[in-house]
């Protein structure tokens, strides 16, 4: 192995090492906030906002399948990915599965915005949240049976769990068409439709959240937050998994070359490894800190979920002073 093999490799296994905890520690906690604001009430009520939950639960499931397994690989070698079929299987599955929903509840999310500003009110009519659920469950049906045919083809190869063969060179054009043309087109498509609608029509905002008695096209401040949540997410999710569709193209091109070299090769595992475990599974472990970042609404609600947690434990940390200085005294007494 030549030296920038071993250097590419060693800083695959670093990155994995250092970098993987901090990012599934942050992923966990960020998307628990995001899941525990979702599910308020008030929340409950908007039609985007649980799409937005359910982004994060699926989310939350694409962290620990796909950076945790990784951890668990290294931590606790041999690797039980590579070991067991089932499980290389099973855990394709998962990602696959958790991947797709997750980029199809944030387009869902989009395409609600969508309805909810536009002029006609049939059109708004579909903002709706009975209809969302409806649309989660039915996506999460879509999504389960879609990626079906990954556990029944993929195969362990070479130590590595991966599609391979014929089915491997058309997994690639799916993963492609899906990641990299349908799904990010869609979510473009739609955000200038949503953009569009907002210089259309004339947007009165209302500083209480909607009800069932305020006009459909009427926008509150919290609509106008979930459209800004909507499309950041959209803008940050593109930037991120580009590379993927990419390298994936590129391996597709490139799978009949014959004589590759070996850092040639190393080079080209360390930018799937790049594109994929990387750049693709970051865009779940920041969503909630660029939630943040952007909207005042949503670091108040964070803000006062922290302070109600720590009034809560504050007594429980009064009454155990209390009794150690109650069993001190006794003590001291005795």
């Amino acid at each position: 192995m030549s030296s920038l093999s071993s250097s590419l490799v060693f800083a695959q296994q670093t990155i994995i090492r250092y970098g993987f905890p901090v990012s599934l520690t942050l992923g966990n906690i960020g998307n628990f906030f995001i899941i525990v604001v979702f599910c308020r009430k008030k929340h409950r009520r908007n039609p985007c906002s649980l799409y937005l939950l359910a982004a994060a639960v699926f989310s939350i499931i694409g962290i620990n399948w796909g950076i945790g397994s990784n951890m668990y690989a290294l931590y606790q070698p041999p690797d039980p990915f590579i070991q067991s079929l089932f499980l290389c299987r099973f855990r394709g599955y998962i990602l696959q599965t958790s991947s797709l929903l997750y980029k199809c509840m944030i387009l869902l999310g989009c395409v609600d915005r969508f309805a909810l500003t536009s002029p006609r009110a049939g059109i708004r009519a579909f903002s709706k949240p009975k209809f969302a659920l409806k649309m989660i469950g039915g996506f999460i049906l879509f999504g389960l049976l879609i990626s079906i045919h990954l556990p029944i083809n993929q195969t362990i190869l070479n130590n590595r769990c991966l599609p391979s063969g014929t089915y491997g060179f058309f997994f690639s054009i799916y993963q492609v068409c899906i990641f990299g043309v349908i799904l990010p087109i869609s979510q473009i498509f739609f955000s200038f439709l949503i953009v569009k609608n907002l210089k259309l029509v004339r947007v009165r905002i209302q500083p209480m959240p909607a009800t069932d008695s305020i006009p459909q096209n009427i926008l509150t401040r919290h609509d106008i937050t979930l459209i800004k949540l909507i499309l950041t997410e959209i803008i940050l999710g593109i930037l991120l998994t580009t590379l993927y569709p990419i390298s994936l193209l590129y391996s597709i091109l490139t799978s009949n070359l014959l004589n590759k070299s070996t850092d040639r090769i190393a080079i080209e595992s360390f930018m799937s490894f790049l594109a994929l475990i990387i750049l693709f599974y970051l865009n779940y472990c920041i969503t909630f800190y660029i939630y943040l970042a952007i909207s005042k609404p949503f670091r108040q609600e964070i803000k006062q979920m922290i302070l109600k947690i720590i009034k809560w434990l504050e007594p429980e940390q009064i009454d155990t002073v209390a009794h150690s200085i109650n069993v001190r005294r006794r003590v001291e007494h005795i």
